[in-house]
Order: C-alpha cells, then structure tokens, then sequence
C-alpha cells in the first residue's frame, strides 16, 4: 500500500512569490487558489476459494490445488482471473489442501484531487470555493473474482467494480 497526501498553496497574488504586486482586482482572481489531493495505490487484496462443502468449519471448504492456478499478468482479465481449471472438489467427507487467501485480486490506483479557491472578506471570515474529483483519471478498481469452483459458469470471473469518477463542487464559509 502506497498513500500520499498532499497540499500545496500556489504562490500567486499579494504577499506571494509571483504577482505580488498585482492590482486588488487581479490578487482577487489569482491569488488564494491551493491544489490537494490523496493518492491511493495498493495491490490486490488476497482471497480464498470455496466450494459447496460437505464438511463443517472453516478447512471444510477448501478445495484440492492441482497447480498454484496463477495466471501471468498478461494472461489475466476480468473473465479469467485465474484458471479454475487447477482446482478440485476434494472427495467427499475430506479436507482440501489449497492454502488460505493463496490468490491476490486485482490492486487499486486511486487519485482524489481538489482545487480550492479561498476569498478574505475580513481578518477572520473566509470563503472557500472547492471543486473535487474521486478517481480522477477514472481508472476501473475491480474487485476480487468469484471463488466459488462448485459454480462453473462464474469461477474466476470478475463482476464487481468501485466507484467511477465522480466530482462535486463545495462553497464553506470559515470564521
């Protein structure tokens, strides 16, 4: 898991680095603006497979591996995430030996940003203009497959997704 977060306060307009002797009307249009953001990478979340099982508890639903089931980067999609094919339901009344949360989902890239515009009305009460983006490049954040083998005809497929793009548009007042 990678995560930053980050605020920068633009160095334009009255008492900054460039422009500062800019006049009232230009240090209200470019003065006060910030950027921020979060920044969110992570891998895959790890996950088990099942089966309907004919034993209680937590070992009696693990299947048997015939192989490690991993397919390459380049081989993966979200219809096949990993081969069902290399694994078995165990013979009835017997435990599986498929190791615990042995497969990793697809990771996450996430980049929430904002840009903030503040106005000073008095020593003490500003105005803050927001307009802020989730999942800015709106990058598909899949999520983990079906890990049922005893359901063939969704196995390994994947058919859930996080949330799109998505941005609002703030105005707060600070006193």
């Amino acid at each position: 898991v990678f995560s930053a977060a980050y605020s920068y306060e633009l160095p334009f307009g009255k008492g900054k680095a460039m422009f500062s002797g800019a006049g009232k009307t230009a240090n209200i249009l470019i003065g006060g603006w910030e950027v921020a953001g979060i920044t969110y990478l992570r891998s895959g979340t790890p996950f088990s497979l099942t089966f309907t099982a004919t034993q209680v508890g937590w070992r009696g639903g693990r299947p048997n591996a015939l192989s490690d089931g991993s397919l390459s980067r380049d081989q993966r999609s979200i219809n096949e995430w990993f081969n069902p094919a290399d694994y078995a339901v165990p013979t009835p009344f017997t435990y599986g030996n498929e190791a615990r949360n042995s497969l990793f989902g697809p990771g996450d890239i996430i980049f929430d940003t904002s840009i903030l515009k503040n106005f000073r009305f008095f020593e003490r009460v500003t105005m803050q203009f927001r307009a802020e983006a989730f999942n800015l490049p709106n990058h598909a954040n899949f999520g983990n497959p079906a890990t049922n083998i005893s359901v063939p005809s969704t196995v390994g497929r994947i058919t859930s997704a996080g949330d799109p793009r998505q941005i609002q548009f703030g105005l707060k007042f600070l006193f």
